[in-house]
């Protein structure tokens, strides 16, 4: 009697055993993205590089694509357009980044010519900032409609660099006068004194520029006022607010308006 028993209650015991380490390996798995994503990017010593970036030690579902942070010689850095910024500071709460083009830290002799590229899908140019052109292997440092009296050899090409921080009446390259020009973006106030004391460029172009960031910042700060962590969800491609129970679209609480429970999976 007792076996027959034994033998009846054998398959619902490992139906309930099956559904049990399924249920713990869910929570394990919310556990860890909800970690996962509470960490910011450690590099160089940077704070605050989280949401919505992701790279190094946050998965790629920590943050939205395009903004993935590789950590080169201890220094935090993003690409655009095959240019190398690096991080020199966050601002959360606005958001944005400051950043320096990398090909210029240190100086303003780069091995190549190329204009700052900005992926306005991603960011945007923040107000208080001025516009450095670099003029490479020009014919006379008088510039038309403008006159600069700096001038610096550059060895890397054998060519010599000077700069303006106003606009030429015309454009030297197409006119012949220099060989290359580079727009170099640098805050408006390491702009102005430049005019006066020509020596600091390189400080002005170290202190790097600031971006905006294309997000919707109120729906994080939503989901991180719930005691979620920010995140993105790869099938349905949108934002995803990581909870210690699971994942949900909006917040931490299945049964607010608007939000919808969904399930999602380690990359």
């Amino acid at each position: 009697m007792h076996t027959l028993l034994l033998q009846s209650l054998f398959p619902l015991l490992l139906i309930t055993s099956f559904l049990s380490i399924n249920v713990e390996l869910s929570l394990s798995q919310d556990d860890l993205q909800h970690a996962d994503c509470s960490e910011a990017i450690n590099c160089g010593g940077i704070g605050n590089i989280s949401y919505p970036f992701w790279g190094e030690n946050r998965a790629k579902y920590c943050g939205l694509p395009g903004y993935e942070v590789k950590c080169v010689d201890n220094v935090p850095m993003i690409n655009m357009s095959n240019i190398n910024y690096r991080i020199l500071k966050t601002n959360p709460s606005a958001p944005s980044v400051t950043v320096a083009r990398q090909d210029y830290w240190e100086t303003i002799c780069p091995q190549t010519y190329v204009n700052t590229n900005i992926d306005f899908s991603l960011f945007n140019y923040t107000s208080g900032l001025t516009n450095l052109t670099f003029y490479y292997g020009c014919t006379s440092i008088n510039l038309p409609g403008l006159n600069s009296s700096f001038s610096q050899p550059c060895n890397t090409n054998n060519d010599s660099v000077t700069y303006v921080t106003r606009s030429p009446l015309s454009d030297p390259v197409t006119n012949g006068f220099c060989k290359h020009g580079v727009n170099v973006p640098v805050f408006s106030t390491a702009a102005v004194p430049l005019e006066a004391n020509p020596t600091t460029v390189q400080d002005a172009v170290d202190e790097g520029f600031e971006l905006g960031l294309e997000i919707d910042n109120v729906q994080c700060k939503n989901c991180v006022d719930s005691g979620g962590t920010c995140g993105f969800n790869t099938t349905t491609v949108g934002f995803s607010c990581f909870c210690l129970d699971q994942a949900y679209a909006t917040v931490c609480n299945a049964t607010a308006p608007g939000a919808q429970g969904m399930s999602v999976l380690l990359l």
